[in-house]
């Protein structure tokens, strides 16, 4: 059986179970609601949240960050599938680059195009932001 889920928008409704979702998967929430709106996307089952993955946008580059899927829904596509969402809707905005940190998930970002860099590197903005600055 093929696992049925929708990608959409995130909504200002859906930050506290977000919130827990991430919490859930030991993620930062440092920041998350200071952007948290349309860069967002939410995987939903029968109503439910089961992934969640957003941009911060700062200047005119992006920081990828708070990806997170259910323990129940791992390894069905849900996370290639908010990746790819959040990758397009960042072109859609124009945005020059993207940019995430990562301590666990070094080895799965590579297939989408991103390649390690050092952190100083990085854009000020970029630099600036809660995520990257904590």
């Amino acid at each position: 059986m093929t696992a049925i889920y929708s990608i959409r928008p995130a909504r200002p409704a859906d930050l506290a179970c977000v919130e827990r979702t991430l919490r859930d998967a030991d993620l930062t929430l440092d920041g998350l609601s200071d952007q948290f709106g349309d860069g967002y996307a939410i995987a939903e089952s029968e109503g439910d949240i089961i992934g969640v993955e957003g941009i911060e946008v700062h200047g005119e580059d992006g920081l990828l960050r708070s990806a997170a899927v259910v323990p129940g829904w791992r390894g069905k596509g849900v996370g290639d599938a908010l990746t790819r969402n959040r990758i397009d809707w960042a072109r859609d905005r124009g945005l020059h680059a993207l940019y995430l940190l990562t301590n666990t998930a070094g080895d799965y970002f590579p297939r989408f195009g991103f390649s390690r860099t050092d952190r100083g590197l990085a854009p000020e903005a970029i630099k600036a932001s809660r995520e990257f600055s904590t």
